[in-house]
């Protein structure tokens, strides 16, 4: 089945990937270049004995904070990660039982996961001022983060983001949608509890573990090998789950209708293609249009946030937007940095 995408609020972000929760790659041929994101050089061990992963390149401020969508991870950025380190530091982060992160039991929820960044940013020592990043959900731990420390956020981009309230949004005006979601949600969920359950027998060498456990065809071998390391943990596909599962509530939990960010440099980038539904859900298909219209709107109004804020719509993209047409990601980050040096001048 194709993949449909994490704007249906992130009930089918299981569908259509692997374990890796990675988009599968158009040509399969190994990428040497996604082995930084299997180096723990700049991981940082938290109070509590967890590792959170970050993969940093480049130099200089304010630092890019890269925060990928719900199932996906640091590697999700790998195509605008190098071209964004020319022009400062960026750093890409896992969430607790993603990429190289070790699994959490506490709930999933975005202040779980925010604090988690404010941990490793802290004990990274990785100072602001910070230029926030989001894809999908992504844009729920960039808005709660930039709420607790407006301070040092001199600017955010915005990847097609889910929005505030969006679960509820949803339910009430796209039933047969959420009905949908509801239903598919439920299966990804059952695979991801039952890959629990066999990773953590004594039978490794089963089919059923293998697809459990397996990856994109360019992951090189070392990273392969690193990432499919930690995947029999099934503390980590607990984690995973409580991830999706928290989701109508993190989407509550980052309402804030008291939210300005004054002047601040604000990119919203939208994609112009909607999900790509399977043909039985026509239900759900004949929702499509109203979708789209609340998603333009929700965006226009995460633009407004800032004076300066912006939506723009991105032609001939999905909901992938930084995987399709990279460089427009990259040329609009690189736009809010200048803007936020501008604004404050480096000594």
């Amino acid at each position: 089945m194709k993949r449909l995408g994490p704007i249906l609020i992130g009930a089918f972000v299981l569908l259509g990937t692997d374990a890796s929760g990675q988009v599968p790659s158009p040509k399969p041929v190994t990428n040497p270049a996604l082995d930084a994101y299997a180096s723990g050089v700049d991981s940082v061990r938290l109070a509590d004995g967890r590792t959170i992963h970050l993969t940093c390149m480049g130099t200089g401020s304010p630092t890019v904070i890269l925060t990928a969508g719900l199932g996906d991870w640091g590697v999700s950025w790998s195509l605008i990660q190098p071209d964004i380190a020319k022009h400062t530091r960026v750093c890409a982060w896992d969430r607790a039982g993603f990429g190289l992160s070790s699994p959490s039991e506490a709930t999933q929820t975005v202040d779980a996961t925010v604090a988690d960044l404010e941990a490793a940013l802290r004990r990274g020592r990785i100072a602001g001022p910070y230029v926030l990043v989001g894809h999908s959900m992504g844009a729920y731990e960039s808005l709660r983060f930039a709420d607790r420390h407006r301070g040092q956020v001199a600017g955010m981009v915005l990847v097609d983001p889910s929005f505030p309230g969006q679960a509820a949004q949803f339910a009430r005006e796209l039933p047969a949608f959420t009905a949908a979601g509801a239903e598919y949600e439920a299966g990804g969920l059952r695979a991801m509890r039952h890959c629990a359950d066999l990773v953590g027998g004594a039978d490794h060498s089963s089919t059923e573990v293998s697809r459990c456990v397996k990856y994109p065809a360019d992951f090189p071998p070392l990273l392969r090998a690193t990432i499919t390391q930690r995947s029999y943990d099934p503390a980590r596909f607990r984690s995973q789950v409580s991830l999706s599962e928290s989701f109508d509530r993190s989407s509550a939990m980052v309402v804030d209708p008291r939210r300005r960010y004054g002047a601040m440099p604000l990119r919203v980038l939208t994609a112009s293609d909607g999900p790509d539904l399977p043909p039985d859900l026509v239900a759900a298909r004949a929702e499509l249009p109203r979708m789209a219209a609340i998603w333009s709107e929700e965006h226009d109004r995460l633009a407004a946030l800032s004076t300066i804020g912006t939506n723009r719509i991105v032609k001939g993209t999905s909901h992938y937007i930084h995987r399709i047409k990279p460089e427009r990601v990259v040329a609009e980050v690189d736009a809010v940095i200048d803007a936020a040096r501008a604004k404050s001048p480096r000594k």
